[in-house]
């Protein structure tokens, strides 16, 4: 057999298999809709041109006897086939239903709008676009959704089982409902924080001096603002380094005092995980004040912003109540340049 005609008799053969396929499965699908004798005469017609076929080497004597086979079967199986349009309509309601489980119950994408968690996450002031992140849904305990999308229709609740609790220094998602400090344009929102302090943790922010952000210019010779500042550690010290708020060249300050811009937990410095030791606090808001410490009440948590000095947190608007959890920010996957794993 040449070439030629084995490519035609494979290609035939392909054909026809997938097209017996469909046959098949519609024929079982619909096994107590179709007429008995109907179904014993397509079973039979498949039969037959199965065992035709397994044994043809002849591309257009089975060109011929596949048309003549699909004319007999197809006027049984027809009234019973899906229109395209139904087949697209199913995979779409499918894949939409997919998309719906692995959104509520196990990973959720985010972006990131704004610099308040700087220099972990990068708002959309870098690259043009902010970080692109993934969420972990499941590990704090996936909730159900409160309602089908787009409708007034309400599911019933339920939460399922938590791999583990939150614990100080994760980077947590959550929904601002009901934190009525907020202002109104912010209720109903997702924000994204480090979490700091655990229900019944004793929280204290010994704040960096605010004159610190401040520093004369090694390039222009004024005095600029540190935007993004973080804390570097020199032989001689620590220090503040960020960029500049007007042309966001390098800026350094310093030294500073060895607890300054830290936050104690129960009396202790919080350092674990080490990301904590870079971190300048800040205090502000009713819930920061210097030489005061607050109590986080039961089933809630106490957030904060990694770049202290531009974020809106718990130290202005309060606790995070244990319900509102999203889940746990752990990979960013966009742009190529800032993938990796959120520490």
């Amino acid at each position: 057999m040449n070439i030629v005609k084995a490519m035609k008799l494979r290609k035939y053969k392909k054909r026809a298999k997938d097209n017996i396929k469909d046959m098949k499965k519609i024929l079982i699908k619909n096994r107590a809709k179709i007429d008995p004798e109907k179904m014993n005469k397509a079973e039979a017609e498949i039969a037959v041109f199965e065992d035709f076929m397994y044994t043809c080497a002849d591309p257009v004597e089975l060109e011929k006897k596949y048309f003549d086979f699909d004319s007999k079967v197809s006027k049984i199986v027809k009234p019973y086939k899906k229109s395209v349009f139904s087949e697209y309509a199913e995979a779409f309601l499918a894949a939409v239903i997919l998309a719906t489980i692995i959104r509520t119950f196990i990973v959720q994408a985010f972006k990131i709008p704004t610099g308040s968690m700087q220099p972990t996450l990068h708002g959309a002031q870098y690259y043009g676009i902010g970080d692109r992140i993934l969420v972990n849904k499941f590990i704090y305990g996936a909730k159900s959704p409160t309602g089908i999308l787009f409708t007034n229709i309400k599911l019933p609740y339920f939460q399922l089982p938590a791999m583990r609790q939150p614990k100080h220094g994760d980077v947590i998602v959550f929904t601002t409902e009901g934190i009525s400090l907020l202002d109104k344009e912010e209720q109903n929102k997702d924000f994204i924080k480090r979490l700091v302090g655990l229900p019944g943790d004793k929280i204290e922010i010994k704040g960096l001096r605010r004159e610190m952000l401040f520093v004369q210019s090694p390039y222009s010779g004024e005095i600029e603002r540190i935007e993004n500042p973080i804390k570097i550690y020199k032989d001689d010290g620590v220090y503040i380094e960020g960029e500049s708020s007007r042309t966001r060249q390098k800026l350094v300050n310093g030294p500073i005092e060895p607890d300054e811009g830290v936050i104690l937990v129960n009396g202790k410095i919080l350092d674990d995980p080490e990301i904590f030791k870079q971190i300048c606090y800040i205090n502000e808001g009713p819930f920061g004040q210097r030489f005061k410490s607050i109590v986080v009440p039961e089933k809630s948590y106490f957030v904060l912003g990694d770049n202290s000095p531009s974020s809106k947190d718990s130290r202005f608007w309060g606790y995070v109540p244990e319900e509102n959890l999203r889940g746990l920010a752990f990979f960013i996957y966009w742009p190529p340049q800032r993938i990796e794993l959120i520490k």
